[in-house]
C-alpha cells in the first residue's frame, strides 16, 4: 500500500504443479478411474477413457499500486498464463489397458483485476486493511487444447477442459480483509479474501465460489531481511453449469470434479534492495506444499507451488523534487481557495458499459460434390446466418494528457476490456428426409483492447469534449457444428464428436469515437464515450476449410464474418 502520490510496480511469476488423482482424501490410480468412474455425459453406458497424470501452470502477473490518499490505494493487475497437461489414454471403449499419451497445452491472457484498498486502522503496532475489487474476463474460456489421442489411435482437436482454460469468462467480485502487526523483529498477520462470480459465462458455467484464509508470522534477522511461515486454508465449490463443448471422456471435463478443501504450508523470505545499494527495490520468494487435501474428485491434487514478487517503489531511489515557488504552479492556501482542474499528466481508471455488434451477417461457401454441396443445393444448409452479439463490457484504462494551451488537450490512452457478448449462437434444423441437417453457428469474443490518441477542447476548465481514434485488438471466434444423421457416413462435425472446427485468433483493426469528460475535483474525472471498432473479417478458409467425403465425392465448407461493434460506456479516472 504505497504512500499518497507514490506508485509500486510488481512482477509476480508463479509456478504450480498438480499430480496424482484424489477422490476426497483418497489417492486413486488411473486404472481405477478408467475402470469404474462413469462418463459425465452418459453415466450408464461408458466409463472415463482419458486420465490426467500431471499439470504444470506458469503465470506472469504485473500489478500497479498507487496511493491516491492517506488511507486509500488503487491496485490494477494483468498478466499471461501457460498450462500444460499429460493425459493417459486407455484403449477401446472399456478396460484398463493404456494405449498412448497426449500433451495438450494452452496460453492466453489472465483475467484482469482492479481493486481499492482502504487502511481502516493503524497504530504503531497494528493495522487493518479492507479491499474490494472486480475481476474482468480478459482471459479466455475458449482455449483449444491441441491434439489429443483417442481410444482408437486417431486424434481429435477439441476445446481444452475447464482447468486448462486461462480465464473464468465471468465478472467476479473480489472482497478481502487483513490484520497485521509487528514488534521488531517479529511480525504476524491474518487475512481473508474471496473470488465470487456474479453470473455464468458465455459458455454456460461459472467457477464455484473461492475463499481462503491465511495466517503468517515473520522474523527479521537484520533490517531488510525477513523470513516468513504461512498457513493457507482454501475452499472452492464445484463448477456451476456446464460447457456443452467439453464432452470428452475424462474427469477434467466433468464440472462436478472441481473444487474442494486444502490446507497448505509455505516458507518465504523478503529482501529489501537497500541491502545491496538499490533502495526502492525488493524481492519476495515463497514456496510450499499441501498438508491436507479433500477434493471433489477424481481430480489432480496439488503437488507444490512456488512464487516470487519483484517490486519497485517508483521514485524512492531519489529525493523528492520541490515545486518551484511562485508562477503558475503556485496555489493559494487561504480558506477561500478553489480547486483548479488540472488535466495534464498520467491517469488511470475503470470503465463499464454496453456493447453490440455492427455487421451481423455470416456467409458460408460450399464447394465440391456431394456432402455439404448437395445439402446446400437441397436447401438444408443456409448460405448465411445473422448473429447479433450484445452484452456487458468492462475493464481498465491508463492514459497521459498534454495541455498545450488553455483550451486544447492532446493525449494517449490504452484500455483492456472483458466482454460478455459472446456465444451469439443460432441453431436450426433444415431440410427433410436424408437431407435433414442441423446447423449451429457461433460467434464469440472474450476480450478487446485499444490504444488511442485523444484530442479535445475544454468547453469549461472542468468539462472536456474530445474525439479519439487508434488501434483495436481482440479475440475473434467462429465455430460451426453440423449434424446430418441420415447421411452415410454420418455427417457429424462440432459438438457431436467434440471436434471444434472453425476460427480462433487475435485480430487487430481500428477504433474511433467521441466523448465527454467532467473533472469535479483536481484528482477525479468522470467520462462517457462512444467507440466503434472493426477487427476485419474472420474467415475459416484462411486456416483451412472443413472437408467431408461421401460416395458422391469430396465437399468442403468455409465461412466468414465481419468482427466489429459499438461500445457505449462510462468511466472513472484518477489523475496522478
Amino acid at each position: 500500500m504505497p504512500e499518497p502520490g507514490r506508485t509500486t510496480l510488481s512482477i509476480i511469476p508463479k509456478f504450480i504443479t498438480n499430480a496424482n488423482s484424489l477422490i476426497g482424501t483418497k489417492s486413486v490410480s488411473s486404472q481405477y478411474i478408467a475402470g469404474t468412474i462413469p462418463w459425465y455425459w452418459n453415466p450408464f453406458a461408458a466409463t472415463l477413457r482419458i486420465v490426467p497424470q500431471y499439470q504444470f501452470i506458469e503465470s506472469q502477473t504485473v500489478t500497479l499500486a498507487y496511493g491516491f490518499a492517506k488511507n486509500f490505494s488503487i491496485v490494477l493487475s494483468a498478466g499471461v498464463v501457460e498450462k500444460h497437461s499429460h493425459l493417459m489414454v486407455f484403449d477401446g471403449a472399456a478396460g484398463v489397458t493404456p494405449r498412448s499419451m497426449s500433451f495438450p497445452g494452452t496460453d492466453s491472457l489472465e483475467d484482469m483485476t482492479a481493486s481499492v484498498v482502504w487502511r481502516a486502522y493503524q497504530d504503531p503496532i497494528n493495522r487493518i486493511k479492507v479491499n474490494l475489487g472486480m475481476s474482468f474476463p480478459t482471459g479466455s474460456s475458449y482455449n483449444q487444447g491441441g491434439a489429443v489421442s483417442r481410444t482408437d489411435g486417431t486424434y481429435n482437436i477439441g476445446r481444452a477442459f475447464y482447468g486448462m482454460q486461462s480465464g473464468t469468462g465471468t465478472f467476479d467480485v473480489l472482497p478481502g480483509v487483513l490484520y497485521a502487526g509487528s514488534i521488531a523483529p517479529w511480525s504476524w498477520g491474518v487475512s481473508y479474501r474471496a473470488r465470487l462470480p456474479l453470473a455464468v459465462n458465455n459458455e454456460g458455467y461459472m467457477w464455484g465460489h473461492y475463499q481462503e484464509a491465511n495466517v503468517w508470522g515473520g522474523y527479521s534477522w537484520i533490517p531488510g531481511l525477513t523470513t516468513t511461515v504461512r498457513a493457507n486454508f482454501n475452499i472452492q465449490s464445484p463448477i456451476d453449469g456446464k460447457d456443452y463443448w467439453m464432452s470428452g471422456k475424462l474427469q477434467s471435463a466433468n464440472p462436478n470434479y472441481y473444487g474442494g478443501k486444502r490446507i497448505e504450508m509455505y516458507g518465504g523470505v523478503d529482501i529489501d534492495g537497500k541491502l545491496f545499494g538499490a533502495p526502492g527495490y525488493s524481492i519476495g520468494l515463497e514456496g510450499g506444499l499441501p498438508v491436507y487435501q479433500n477434493l471433489n474428485g477424481p481430480q489432480l491434487a496439488r503437488a507444490w507451488q512456488a512464487m516470487a514478487a519483484m517490486r519497485w517503489k517508483l521514485g524512492e531511489h531519489g529525493p523528492a523534487v520541490a515545486a518551484p515557488g511562485g508562477g503558475v504552479f503556485e496555489r493559494s492556501i487561504g480558506a477561500t481557495a478553489t480547486p483548479v482542474a488540472d488535466w495534464s499528466g498520467l491517469y488511470l481508471g475503470v470503465n463499464g458499459g454496453y456493447t453490440w455488434a455492427g455487421d451481423t451477417e455470416t456467409a458460408f461457401t460450399y464447394g465440391g460434390s456431394g456432402g455439404f454441396a448437395a445439402l446446400a443445393a437441397a436447401g438444408a444448409l443456409a448460405p448465411n446466418v445473422a448473429l447479433d452479439s450484445r452484452g456487458f463490457i468492462g475493464g481498465i484504462q491508463i492514459g497521459y494528457n498534454l495541455n498545450p494551451s488553455d483550451k486544447i488537450l492532446a493525449g494517449l490512452e490504452a484500455d483492456l476490456q472483458g466482454l460478455t457478448v459472446g456465444n451469439s449462437t443460432l441453431s436450426a434444423w433444415r431440410g427433410s428426409g436424408v437431407d435433414s441437417t442441423f446447423l449451429q453457428a457461433q460467434r464469440n469474443q472474450h476480450y478487446l483492447g485499444t490504444v488511442r490518441a485523444r484530442f479535445g477542447y475544454l468547453v469549461t476548465p472542468a468539462i472536456l469534449a474530445y474525439g479519439t481514434g487508434g488501434v483495436a485488438f481482440g479475440e475473434a471466434i467462429l465455430n460451426p457444428s453440423y449434424f446430418a444423421p441420415l447421411h452415410s457416413p454420418v455427417l457429424n462435425f462440432g459438438v457431436g464428436n467434440n471436434g471444434l472446427v472453425g476460427y480462433v485468433d487475435m485480430r487487430s483493426g481500428w477504433t474511433a469515437g467521441a466523448g465527454l469528460e467532467w473533472m469535479p475535483s483536481p484528482s477525479w474525472s468522470i467520462k462517457t464515450e462512444y467507440l466503434r471498432y472493426d477487427l476485419g473479417t474472420a474467415n475459416t478458409a484462411n486456416i483451412g476449410p472443413l472437408y467431408y467425403a461421401d460416395k458422391a465425392g469430396l465437399s468442403s465448407v468455409a465461412w466468414k464474418a465481419h468482427i466489429n461493434g459499438n461500445i457505449l460506456r462510462a468511466g472513472l479516472n484518477y489523475h496522478l
